[in-house]
């Protein structure tokens, strides 16, 4: 389920990823808001989200994918801001929570704050949070800054973490130390073609991630269904901490 404040993102991020899904994957979207006379404008319409989603309901669930990035319009704008509450995630029959703070953009107490509130809520509902937890853009790959964010997002009770890959698999055997609950690896900018990916993927498994959240490394690939198949067998092949 692809949300965007843009009909014409929504719609292409839909076909991309319905060619790398292939058969079988149904992929919904609900971009943009309709104004008075009809005509499609930038905006978020929950009706038409909502609507949406019980389309798309199976067995499997609903994985919700929202893009805030027009919300830009200053430094701290670019933070993450809360939108909605536990109780809107249950009412649209969502698997589970993401909730993203990067440190450098303003307001980290603030949101800190409300994401222990949000992780309580949530644990009452039975819906698990994962926390994307990002360190200052001049340490965005430092390994002892990725692991004190890590750190940060298991405290407040995350029951997942997503950061970034600081370079080698003995950074991230020292995020992995840092936290009791399971690391997701980011895999940042396509750089070094199809093979360097799926090293990327392969030496975060090994040192110990649970696996790996990649966008542009797959998305800016040549064949990107050549590439997520290449990612799943990775990512369930590999011993951790081998």
């Amino acid at each position: 389920m692809i949300v965007s404040h843009s009909a014409q993102i929504a719609e292409g991020v839909r076909e991309l990823a319905l060619q790398m899904a292939g058969d079988g994957v149904q992929i919904g979207a609900a971009g943009g808001l309709a104004d008075d006379g009809g005509e499609m404008v930038l905006g978020t319409d929950a009706g038409r989200i909502a609507t949406t989603v019980q389309s798309l309901c199976g067995a499997e669930g609903v994985l919700l994918l929202v893009d805030i990035g027009s919300a830009g319009l200053s430094a701290e704008a670019r933070q993450e801001i809360p939108a909605v509450t536990a109780t809107t995630a249950l009412r649209m029959d969502a698997d589970a929570v993401a909730v993203s703070i990067f440190f450098g953009r303003g307001g980290e107490p603030y949101l800190m704050q409300w994401l222990g509130e949000l992780i309580e809520q949530c644990g009452g509902l039975g819906l698990p949070v994962l926390a994307e937890m990002m360190p200052p853009p001049d340490h965005f790959y430092a390994p002892e800054q990725v692991a004190h964010a890590a750190r940060i997002g298991m405290e407040l009770g995350a029951d997942i973490v997503k950061t970034n890959y600081c370079g080698n698999p003995a950074a991230v055997e020292q995020v992995v130390a840092a936290t009791s609950v399971p690391i997701i690896v980011a895999g940042g900018p396509s750089a070094g073609g199809v093979d360097n990916t799926l090293e990327v993927a392969r030496e975060a498994v090994a040192a110990g991630a649970a696996g790996v959240a990649f966008g542009r490394r797959v998305w800016q690939a040549s064949d990107p269904e050549s590439v997520v198949r290449g990612l799943r067998d990775v990512v369930f092949s590999t011993k951790r901490g081998d």
